[in-house]
């Protein structure tokens, strides 16, 4: 997988999770008849940031470390490796989404509500 690929996939789904944090707090906002600010998006995004980082981390360490252990006889990556490669993924889309996080809070403090 190219690393334009992959940032683009952990970009995307970042951008998801974030969108439907906007959503909720639109939500939340519109239900309570408070202005939408965006602290509560950035709010909800540090829990999801934390379980992201933690599961994409434990995924990662199940990665084999000798390159002939990554592949099968038949040249398949062997699941501990797969899901190596998913905990990649994991782990970098919470750093994007990290960084949503401080882009709505940074939104929060100069837009006025």
């Amino acid at each position: 997988m190219s690393r334009s690929k992959l940032l683009l996939e952990t970009w995307i789904i970042a951008s998801f999770l974030a969108f439907i944090n906007i959503i909720v707090a639109m939500f939340i906002h519109l239900t309570t008849a408070t202005n939408f600010d965006f602290f509560t998006a950035a709010n909800f995004m540090i829990p999801e940031f934390g379980i992201m980082l933690i599961l994409g981390a434990c995924l990662m360490s199940r990665q084999p470390l000798e390159d002939e252990k990554r592949y099968d006889a038949d040249g398949n990556p062997v699941q501990s490796w797969r899901a190596a490669l998913l905990g990649r993924r994991i782990l970098l889309a919470s750093v994007f989404l990290l960084a949503f996080s401080g882009l709505f809070f940074i939104l929060g403090i100069y837009l006025p509500s």
